[in-house]
């Protein structure tokens, strides 16, 4: 592959990673407003509870799962774009992203079972 197949691949990949988090933010938003109101707390119905922490789990997982597959891609890329004797300052900015994909890779992990144990606690 070229450096502008490999690039396009990148921004795919970069696409996927912005786009997993929608669902979840909107989740997150809607379990965040019930509680603020007082529509959702520890008197809440146990059923209604269990509903929500499915909901955010399963949410959650299918986020991370994204989030994960694409930063796996992207390092592929990065990984190939090494391989390539002369890179655009484009590709030298992907080539040099590995280290940051890692860290947003764990952080988002550690954040979303962050969330999810402060919800389960809060119910």
């Amino acid at each position: 592959m070229n450096e502008k197949e490999l690039i396009s691949i990148f921004n795919q990949q970069r696409s996927i990673r912005v786009k997993s988090q929608l669902a979840p933010t909107i989740l997150l938003s809607a379990v965040l407003a019930l509680a603020a109101t007082g529509n959702l707390n520890q008197n809440t119905n146990w059923s209604l509870k269990l509903f929500v922490i499915g909901l955010v789990a399963s949410g959650g997982v299918f986020s991370v799962t994204a989030m994960l597959a694409a930063i796996r891609d992207s390092l592929a890329v990065v990984d190939a774009l090494k391989d390539l004797k002369s890179l655009s300052p484009v590709g030298k900015g992907i080539k040099n992203s590995a280290d940051q994909l890692k860290i947003v890779g764990v952080l988002y992990m550690a954040m979303s079972t962050f969330n999810f144990a402060v919800l389960v606690i809060y119910l």
